[in-house]
């Protein structure tokens, strides 16, 4: 027995355990989306997620702002192609399954973009965002904050990701924004 081999014996259990507790909790949720305005909130959220409330954010900074949003606005491209590099890969890492392909009694009303759950990509997109606008225009949370909770509750509801891959998701989102966004304020003076 080599000791990669009890690594991945042993990751494989707490991924099962953890699922269990995963499903614990979506289970009941899917119960909700017997509420039509809720269900129909939810899916508009993680659509407005797939990139048009970004693109109507920076079309409305760049018109409408001063060089402090164009700032932002240009290093929130940059944060959302380091994004989208980050959970990418770390997708392909992980390769965990989505909850409806594991559970029976679980479905999903979106479509998914991609194969794999952890972690959630529209979540780690919309905080990375949230810690890019949030340190560069102080003041911005009042909107950045609930989008990004949103649209990341949003993605558990509808039954595309394990609560854990929008946590993870949200975490190193906000990480990866607020980091780029210091660097380029330094960089820039």
């Amino acid at each position: 027995m080599t000791v990669s081999y009890l690594i991945k014996e042993c990751g494989a259990g707490m991924s099962y355990r953890l699922n269990c507790i995963e499903v614990s909790i979506l289970q009941p949720l899917s119960r909700l989306r017997e509420v039509r305005v809720l269900t129909l909130g939810f899916v508009l959220c993680s659509r407005l997620g797939d990139g048009p409330l970004w693109a109507a954010v920076a079309v409305t900074l760049l018109l409408f702002g001063q060089s402090r949003e164009r700032l932002a606005v240009a290093t929130a491209a940059v944060v959302v192609v380091l994004a989208i590099a980050a959970f990418s890969s770390l997708k392909k890492l992980v390769r965990r399954r989505r909850p409806f392909e594991l559970w029976a009694d679980l479905s999903c009303l979106v479509q998914p973009p991609d194969r794999y759950s952890f972690p959630s990509g529209h979540t780690m997109t919309a905080f990375s965002l949230y810690g890019t606008f949030t340190t560069m225009l102080p003041g911005s949370g009042w909107f950045f904050c609930p989008a990004a909770l949103l649209i990341g509750l949003s993605r558990i509801f509808l039954g595309a990701h394990y609560p854990s891959d929008v946590i993870v998701g949200g975490l190193l989102g906000a990480g990866l924004g607020h980091t780029v966004a210091l660097g380029a304020l330094w960089l820039l003076g």
